[in-house]
Formats: structure tokens, C-alpha cells, sequence
């Protein structure tokens, strides 16, 4: 039972945690409360269903109310916290989900250092992916063949070494991350800025589901159900930044969500590291710019990363040999930078045949890979290569 002591003259009373959680599901959903609003009124009421109780009337004393959100607490008034929180439960059960409130011992630990904290979550997925250490991996959507490379070297290595990669499911940096974790047989969590009846962005509903299938997890403070003019990406960063020990941007233009991530680790002391990129390139001017701030520190490998995080090494690197005279050189360029096939015939000399041939044999071995069908880089097995090339 929860002692509860309600503001003003009004004497406290006792209930019982499944009505207080049925509260803190009711209230959390009301549109336009937010983690903040939700904390302030539990924190004058002195609960959630005491605040629920006192009515739109009052609550708007406290908390500024829109018009739908004190629509939906007289709805929830006629309708009870119980009855509106059983169907939000159903709701989540059909779409394959469970809601965990802070009330709830499998509430991710690492929220917990959040103030204020997301009151309840939608989750699909293995909670024990939540217990793990964890790094974000984020960055631009629209992102280049060097990003995309970067970050899939990142997430592989640390699912490797046995590290939850997190990040926000959207195209470019972030699903190269998640593919990559799932790829190195590891877990990966993805924050969502949509309802888990709604993911978005919809290219990434299979990769939602490989990622709840793998023994990773999917994540929303949005409600199945809710009425969402866009997409609410300031809340998912803040939910990526607070999940992860650290933080680690790969590319990310000046105006980004990918900043606002690395903002929101700066505010709750998580570590942040960024990716440097050439001077001139757009995609990489907010990870410069954070280096070049002293914000975040410079990732100049995979290995460097590791160090500074404190993951233990000692995997040992593969040997691959018997690479003709034109992949080697293929490979040793793209050792040291991406590059086109254009490129790549200007930097080895070698007849465009030649290259074309090259890397056909060099992604077939697993040693290249290329996105767009346009940029090839080498991959992580090539980059750790003991043999001769």
C-alpha cells in the first residue's frame, strides 16, 4: 500500500500500488503532459491518482493545459484511471508490446538517473537487453558512404565485445548500427519517436522485428493509439542519450537530430564522442564542430573507442591471403579511404574492368562492401587483416 499525502487541507489517504500504476498509466497518456508535467503534478498531489481526482480544474492551477489534454482527463474522470489503463495495456498487448511504468522493478535502470523520467513505456522485446552495458550509435539520415561505413565498424565491435547498441531506428547512421549489431550476433535497442503500432519510419518494420527477435528491444513513451502530428524526436533522443552510457556520433550536418541527442547527453553526463569528417563535408560539419568545442572527444578508431569506454580486447584479428596483384591494390586503397570505382581506377591505375572485377571478388570474401551500390569501403574483417596484402 501507498501512503498518499494530497496538497491543500484535503488528509491523506492510503492506495494501493495497482491503482496508483493504473494512475501513472492514465495520466502518462494524457497528451501534452510530458515526463516534466506528469512530475510536477504527482509531486503536488502527491500522486498520480490524486491528481487525476482533483480534475482538470485544478490540475490547469498547476500545470498549464492544453484543450485536448484537459479533454482527456475529464474523459478519463467518467471513464476511471482503471478502465482507461486496462485498455491501454490491451492496446499494447495486441501490438505485441507490455507497458512498464517507474513503478515496476523491469523499468530500465539507466532511466532511472533521468529527472524527470519517463513515466511509462511501451516496450516489445527482452527486458534483459535493458540490464547490459550500453553506447548509442547516432548520426544523419542522409548519410554518406564514409558514415555509413564508420558506423556499422562502431555498433560491430561493440556487439561484439558484448556492449547493447542503441539508437533511434531512422534510415542512414542509425539503421546501419542496428543492422550491424544484429550482423555481429549482438543486441540492439531502438528508441521510437511513434506508437509500437506505428513504426516509423516504416521502411524499418522488418528491422524492428529482427531486432525484438534477436533478443534486443523497442522502446516508446508514446502511447499505442495517440494522436501524433509528427513524429516526437526530442523525446526519443533524450530516452537514446539516457539508456546509453555513452554516446557516439558518426555524421551529422548542422542542424540534426543527431545533435540534439549529443545535447541531451552533455545535460544528463553521459560521455559523448564524435567522428571527425573532411573540413568541407556537410554530412560531418556538427560532429567537427563538436570536437572542434571540446563537447565530445575525437573517435579516430574502432579500437580508440574501446579503450576509452573500457571494453576489454583480445579477440583475435582474421588472416586472409591469396588476393590477386589488382584486389590487393583495391583493397589496400580502400584501406585507406571509401571511394567509387571512378576512384578507385584514377588511385590504382588499374582498367575499370579490372577494378569492377576486383570488387565483385572482394565483397564475394566479405572484405568490401559498398552502399548505394555506388561508395565501396572495406569492412571490419579486412581492416583487421594480419596477412599480406
Amino acid at each position: 500500500m501507498i501512503g498518499v499525502g494530497q496538497a491543500g487541507s484535503t488528509p491523506s489517504r492510503t492506495i494501493s500500488r495497482a491503482t496508483e500504476r493504473d494512475a501513472w498509466i492514465a495520466l502518462a497518456a494524457v497528451p501534452g503532459i510530458g515526463p516534466a508535467g506528469f512530475a510536477r503534478l504527482v509531486r503536488h498531489f502527491g500522486s498520480a491518482a490524486a491528481a487525476l481526482a482533483a480534475g482538470p480544474t485544478e490540475v490547469a492551477a498547476v500545470e498549464r493545459l492544453a484543450a485536448e489534454s484537459a479533454a482527456a482527463m475529464r474523459k478519463i474522470g467518467a471513464a476511471g484511471a482503471r478502465s482507461v489503463a486496462a485498455g491501454l495495456q490491451a492496446a499494447t498487448r495486441t501490438a505485441g508490446g507490455r507497458l512498464v511504468t517507474d513503478l515496476d522493478e523491469s523499468y530500465p535502470p539507466a532511466l532511472r538517473t533521468l529527472d524527470p523520467r519517463p513515466p511509462v513505456l511501451a516496450v516489445v522485446g527482452d527486458a534483459a537487453a535493458f540490464e547490459r552495458r550500453a553506447v548509442a550509435v547516432v548520426g544523419t539520415r542522409r548519410a554518406t558512404g564514409y558514415g555509413m561505413a564508420t558506423a556499422t565498424d562502431i555498433a560491430d565491435e561493440l556487439a561484439r565485445d558484448g556492449v547493447v547498441v542503441v539508437s533511434g531506428l531512422a534510415l542512414g547512421i542509425d539503421g546501419a548500427a542496428h543492422r550491424a549489431a544484429l550482423a555481429a550476433g549482438g543486441r540492439t535497442v531502438a528508441v521510437l519517436p511513434s506508437p509500437i503500432d506505428r513504426i516509423y519510419p516504416p521502411r524499418h518494420r522488418a528491422l524492428a522485428s529482427e531486432i525484438a527477435r534477436a533478443g534486443g528491444a523497442l522502446l516508446t513513451e508514446v502511447p499505442v493509439g495517440a494522436v501524433i502530428g509528427r513524429p516526437d524526436f526530442a523525446r526519443r533522443n533524450r530516452v537514446i542519450a539516457g539508456l546509453a552510457e555513452a554516446v557516439v556520433v558518426v555524421e551529422a550536418p548542422d542542424r540534426s537530430g543527431a545533435l540534439l541527442t549529443a545535447a541531451a547527453a552533455r545535460a544528463i553526463g553521459r560521455e559523448l564522442y564524435a567522428v571527425p569528417g573532411p573540413i568541407d563535408a556537410m554530412a560531418s560539419r556538427g560532429c567537427n564542430r563538436l570536437i572542434a568545442d571540446l563537447h565530445a572527444s575525437i573517435i579516430t578508431s574502432t579500437a580508440a573507442l574501446a579503450r576509452q569506454i573500457g571494453v576489454l580486447r583480445g579477440r583475435p584479428a582474421p588472416v586472409i591471403g591469396g588476393l590477386s596483384e589488382v584486389e590487393g591494390q583495391v583493397l589496400r586503397q580502400l584501406l585507406e579511404r571509401s571511394g567509387s570505382i571512378e576512384e578507385l581506377v584514377d588511385r590504382t591505375g588499374q582498367r575499370p574492368a579490372s577494378v569492377a572485377s576486383a570488387l565483385t571478388l572482394l565483397e564475394a570474401r566479405g572484405l568490401v562492401d559498398a552502399f548505394g551500390g555506388a561508395t565501396f569501403h572495406a569492412t571490419r574483417p579486412a581492416r583487421g587483416l594480419t596477412g599480406s596484402i
